[in-house]
């Protein structure tokens, strides 16, 4: 991340599956899509804008010995020309759970439909 930041305490706990889907990534199909998410080889997740790849949250990730993993430090961008912050520590923390959400949701769109065959009418 470069820039000034802005540090929260999150808490938030990730489970062995979470971080092997954040380890894929979420990256950007169209120009619909706002964030891409991933974690590096090493420790670190980070959440960037799609559109100006410019890097919102960044927290260096805590490993457990049964694969899961902590962060303890959310790092938020705090460029108000360029990302304007919640109001609130706790809102941040609700944007940030936001964007994770969508490589949930990615997961399960794609596991939901993985059966499915579409025919069309000519």
């Amino acid at each position: 991340m470069e820039g000034p930041r802005w540090p929260i305490r999150c808490g938030h706990v990730f489970s062995a599956d979470d971080l092997a889907l954040l380890r894929e990534g979420l990256w950007p199909r169209d120009t619909d899509d706002r964030w891409a998410v991933w974690v590096d080889g090493g420790d670190t997740l980070r959440c960037w804008r799609s559109s100006t790849g410019t890097c919102i949250y960044e927290a260096q990730l805590l490993f457990v010995s049964d694969g899961s993993a902590a962060v303890g430090v959310l790092n938020v961008l705090d460029e108000e020309n360029v990302y304007r912050r919640a109001p609130t520590d706790e809102g941040e923390l609700e944007r940030f759970e936001g964007v994770l959400s969508l490589v949930w949701r990615r997961e399960a769109g794609s596991n939901a439909l993985e059966d499915i065959t579409t025919i069309q009418e000519p």
